[in-house]
């Protein structure tokens, strides 16, 4: 019902793209959100990863500098003692040599005995050294051996953060366009909520106004709250319950007031069609029975213009019950009249009654759109009264 509004349709329309358009942002951020946090996984498991190749290569740094520093001070003391033994050999050897051309064999044997001992010392320091500076030497390998696999890891960590960061600036992005379309999304339902409520509002009013029409014009309380109402161009309100489905549906009830708040016709839902519904029609001289005149009017009816609510008939025909006379003599003051009156109208539809003055009987409809026989040939249609 509300949907006829076009403001509202529009409206409407308009909250359906945007809630369209926030549920595509929605789903594009949190396609990005799965790629940061994927991206943020890969990039700790890099840094751990990291981590561990730091602390072994720490590790292998901190035995290497251990070693060295330990077998350090010893080599310094090594090289020093090598030396002075180195130099004590060559100068027992030289004295040595000396006392042997001097012919003094006694002392030529004791420095040469001196320089082998010195020599024995010399090469004991070497030894040992060879043996310390092996071991620093192994330290230094085992440290560079694992330095690799920590620039390998500490790569790796750098192109996954590059990646996370690339992938965080991603959904921060998709995070304002669905911020953004959620802003418009809830404008856009705001603004149909707003025109929704006016229109029930109104509703509201028009149905209050409708019952205080219906309760003033004396229509049953039970159906007070479900009329239809419409006003002729000669001010004449007319109004409608009761009837199948709808207020104006088959077997509806029909009030009409005047401009002056007097009730004219009054017929319950399902009650006969007829002049006997007018309230102001004593009967005796056949007239429009819809038409409002100041004249004592009877309760017969020759011409019903609102027998349809928005067609107008295009011409009556009737025929004497008596006479069978069509000429189109109405009434005749020398007797009791008893005419069949025909409305018809452009869609081939028509509507006839039997009267004699005082009220109306056998009123039908009739569509020739069909053949006589057909179910359908007898239904009103849908504007009927």
């Amino acid at each position: 019902m509300y949907l006829q509004d076009a403001e509202l349709y529009r409206l409407r329309s308009a909250r359906d793209a945007a809630k369209q358009r926030q549920q595509t942002a929605w789903q594009t951020q949190q396609s990005a959100y799965e790629r940061r946090s994927s991206a943020n996984a890969i990039m700790n498991q890099a840094y751990e990863a990291q981590q561990t190749a730091y602390t072994n290569q720490q590790a292998a740094w901190d035995a290497y500098m251990s070693v060295k520093q330990a077998n350090g001070p010893r080599i310094d003391s090594l090289n020093s003692q090598q030396e002075r033994a180195y130099h004590n050999m060559v100068s027992a050897f030289e004295s040595a040599s000396s006392a042997y051309y001097a012919r003094d064999g006694a002392s030529a044997r004791m420095y040469a005995d001196q320089g082998h001992a010195y020599k024995a010392e010399s090469q004991a320091c070497v030894t040992e050294r060879r043996q310390l500076v092996a071991k620093i030497r192994t330290a230094r390998e085992q440290f560079e051996a694992v330095r690799p696999a920590f620039q390998r890891a500490k790569s790796e960590y750098t192109q996954a953060r590059q990646e996370f960061l690339s992938a965080k600036a991603e959904h921060e992005r998709a995070q304002a366009e669905f911020k953004k379309a959620k802003a418009e999304f809830d404008a856009c339902a705001k603004a149909f909520k707003d025109r929704l409520d006016e229109l029930k509002s109104a509703h509201r009013k028009r149905r209050k106004e409708k019952k205080s029409i219906a309760e003033k014009a004396g229509v049953p309380l039970q159906y007070q709250d479900n009329v239809l109402i419409s006003t002729d161009p000669d001010g004449i309100t007319n109004i409608y319950f009761g009837g199948i489905g709808k207020p104006n549906g088959t077997g509806h009830g029909h009030y009409a007031m005047d401009r002056n708040g007097n009730v004219t016709y009054r017929r319950e839902p399902f009650d006969p069609h007829g002049t006997q519904n007018f309230t102001d029609a004593p009967g005796g001289i056949l007239y429009d029975r819809r038409a409002w005149t100041d004249v004592d009017v009877p309760g017969g009816t020759l011409y019903d213009r609102r027998a349809r609510t928005n067609t107008l008939p295009l011409g009556v025909r009737n025929r004497d019950n008596d006479t069978n006379d069509r000429n189109g003599v109405f009434y005749d003051r020398r007797r009791q009249i008893d005419l069949h009156v025909t409305q018809y109208y452009k869609d081939n539809c028509r509507v006839s009654w039997d009267t004699k003055g005082k009220s109306d009987e056998n009123y039908h409809w009739t569509d020739q759109n069909f053949p006589s026989s057909h179910p359908e040939s007898h239904i009103p249609p849908e504007d009927a009264q």
